[in-house]
């Protein structure tokens, strides 16, 4: 059974307030719960991960997204529960050799109890094993918290264009 499989490889996260919750690899399949992720998503925090008014992903956009081809992605979801999904974290890969892209959304209300900085930190190790040694993030310089999260793994900028700032993690 592909899905239970899925699940014997989650990577497990318990937050600051001791809530377990679990990571795994997504896959094609997992559309409809992060459609759901998206929609509980309020308009700011869309705007902060897409740098736009998205309000969800196309069947298409999900097909790359969930593809092992063009990266990873991966869901979590609160211990037990998993077909809820209340994080998506991208590693993708990009144009230049040995550097991802890095990417995060987290449901309003799990944010700023510990996820968002798990889940760098564990895609940072994913990336590793993946063979990058950079993972890029572009940010806006107003999401102080996603920008936090970077700093923790040195992070450097090294650009900025109004009120984007692209940052860089050696791994």
């Amino acid at each position: 059974m592909p899905d239970a499989r899925r699940r014997d490889d989650a990577h497990s996260i318990t937050l600051t307030d001791g809530t377990a919750t679990r990571t795994r690899q997504a896959a094609p399949v997992d559309l409809v719960p992060v459609q759901e992720l998206h929609r509980r998503c309020s308009p700011g925090s869309r705007a902060l991960r897409y740098h736009a008014g998205k309000s969800g992903l196309t069947p298409a956009e999900w097909r790359r997204l969930s593809s092992p081809e063009r990266g990873t992605t991966l869901v979590t979801a609160p211990a037990g529960r998993a077909d809820h999904i209340i994080a998506m974290t991208n590693v993708m890969r990009t144009d230049q050799q040995g550097v991802g892209e890095l990417a995060i959304l987290v449901e309003d209300g799990w944010q700023a109890r510990g996820l968002g900085a798990a889940l760098a930190e564990h895609a940072a190790a994913v990336a590793r094993r993946e063979g990058h040694h950079a993972l890029a993030a572009v940010v806006t310089a107003g999401n102080r918290s996603m920008l936090h999260v970077l700093e923790k793994l040195d992070a450097r900028p090294v650009a900025a264009t109004g009120s984007v700032v692209d940052l860089r993690i050696l791994l």
